[in-house]
């Protein structure tokens, strides 16, 4: 008898343990965030370099990138280490300067400018608008100055409140414009300054551009090391700010106060705006040059774009599309992608209460500046109705919402690095999505497949062209890579590598003008 017990007992100490493994491999599988490049247990100010390692890259057949669904383990897993790359991007860059020995609690805490506000910005490399707003500064504030041509339309050189991608703006709840502001750091300045080492070939002139170009030389920024803790490459920003009003919890924001500086032609009075005001993000791209394929096949040298929103922008569309399925969108090359999900609050650029079609820019005027300045709050009058909600004004504006679904994955690791930033404004932002160069195997036409995601946008720096899978006259190509692949020179034939800022050498053309 007890032979018989000890064998039944063993059965089913069998069937408890076969059982236990079919429910573990059952569970999804979740990334692990990774806090910081040099393999700390928490979040860090470490600017990494490159991923950690990704064994899908190495793969070269049957390459899909994240189509097809969630992968079931990490060795399958191609997308989590760009998406921790991108937020130790993310937290590192608004870690606060001259402390970054110390715990994030008091690094992402202190005060001071945080560590992309001690880069340069692009008018402090390439030189400032031909029209500018002369405001005293006796503070020393951060300045966003947004400057003209002299024309009436605003200039590229300086801080825009234009979108790059469609040339019009974005209205936010408070009836203000959106503001944008581009920085590089010192590796991508010397290598505009002097390509190859040679300052008669500089990038940053017209007749630098000719030399370089008649020497047959070809664009290629300083690639980053292979080591997340290695030599970083060329990187460019660019952030979108909204100007805060009594409403608005400046907390829960990565805010500064600055001044903000507008050119005279552009404001309806005829007079510069100098005014003090409070901003706060609401999204960030940041983009590094990676090495050429180093040791990954299906990794292509187009660097590496990250791309963050706050997470009360607006809210996702009733039917986002979803990356992992692209060919069931159905929202390609639309100019809206439908409604706001239902029961969706108020969002920083989203009133639920009004009934206006999503992602429509405003309506420009028929003579120049085709979106002019009131001179005070809301800077953006005349361009967006108002609409009482509750006790508060809002301002009716392009309703935003975002098209496509965030990765399910990017979903698990945000929600890590958020609760591991509790306490800090930075937990208060979510990574939309990281974008890289690759060469998918699978024919997904109209999906672009030179890309994983073949389309990322962020709502605030890229609104009207989320579902783009093409440049048309109104816009570009809802993706990064896509969009960038057109970046030239000023002769506007000799590729730049994906940046656009070669393009705004002196003398520079008035505004980039998409393909037609």
């Amino acid at each position: 008898m007890r032979a018989l017990t000890m064998l039944c007992l063993a059965g089913a100490v069998g069937l408890t343990t076969a059982a236990a493994q079919y429910a573990y491999s059952q569970t999804p599988y979740v990334p692990v965030a990774q806090f910081c490049a040099n393999g700390a247990s928490a979040p860090c100010a470490i600017i990494p370099a490159y991923i950690g390692p990704d064994p899908m890259l190495g793969n070269g057949v049957g390459y899909n990138g994240i189509i097809g669904g969630r992968p079931t383990n990490a060795a399958k897993d191609s997308q989590t280490p760009f998406d921790n790359m991108s937020w130790q991007s993310f937290v590192g860059l608004n870690w606060t300067a001259d402390t970054e020995s110390a715990p994030a609690a008091t690094g992402l805490a202190a005060s001071g400018p945080r560590v992309w506000q001690t880069w340069a910005k692009v008018n402090q490399v390439f030189g400032n608008a031909p029209v500018q707003a002369s405001c005293a500064n006796p503070s020393g504030l951060p300045v966003i100055s947004i400057g003209s041509d002299g024309k009436g339309n605003p200039s590229q050189k300086n801080d825009d409140y234009y979108q790059a991608s469609t040339d019009v703006p974005l209205i936010e709840i408070n009836g203000n414009w959106t503001l944008y502001e581009r920085r590089v750091n010192v590796t991508e300045i010397a290598y505009l300054a002097a390509p190859g080492g040679n300052p008669l070939n500089t990038l940053l002139t017209v007749a630098g551009q000719k030399n370089f170009v008649a020497g047959g030389n070809s664009v290629a920024f300083t690639a980053s090391s292979t080591d997340p803790q290695g030599a970083r490459g060329a990187i460019e920003l660019k952030i979108a700010w909204r100007v805060l009003g009594p409403n608005d919890t400046a907390s829960r924001y990565i805010t500064q106060n600055v001044l903000l500086a507008v050119a005279p032609d552009l404001v309806s009075n005829a007079q510069p705006i100098c005014a003090n005001v409070t901003v706060g993000m609401v999204g960030m791209h940041i983009i590094q040059r990676n090495p050429d394929y180093a040791t990954n096949k299906n990794l292509r040298p187009e660097w590496i774009w990250s791309t963050f929103e706050h997470v009360d922008n607006a809210p996702l569309a009733e039917a986002a599309c979803d990356p992992t399925a692209p060919t069931k969108c159905r929202n390609f090359d639309q100019p809206s992608c439908g409604a706001a999900a239902p029961g969706s609050p108020v969002a920083s650029y989203f009133v639920p209460s009004t009934s206006a079609a999503t992602n429509i820019p405003p309506t420009a005027s028929s003579s120049l500046p085709n979106f002019v300045w009131n001179p005070v709050q809301p800077y953006a009058k005349g361009y967006a109705q108002p609409v009482s909600v509750g006790a508060r004004t809002l301002y009716s504006g392009p309703q935003v919402v975002r098209c496509w679904q965030i990765y399910s994955l990017t979903v698990d690791l945000n929600a890590q690095w958020q609760k591991a930033l509790a306490g800090s404004a930075l937990a208060n932002y979510q990574l939309v999505g990281t974008q890289w160069g690759a060469g998918l195997e699978t024919f997904l036409a109209p999906y672009p497949i030179d890309a994983v995601p073949g389309l990322l946008s962020n709502a605030t720096l890229e609104t009207y062209i989320q579902n783009n899978t093409k440049p048309t006259a109104s816009g570009g190509v809802g993706s990064c890579i896509g969009c960038h692949r057109a970046a030239t020179l000023v002769d506007g034939k000799t590729p730049s590598d994906f940046s656009f800022l070669p393009s705004l050498a002196t003398p520079t053309p008035t505004r980039f003008q998409f393909a037609q």
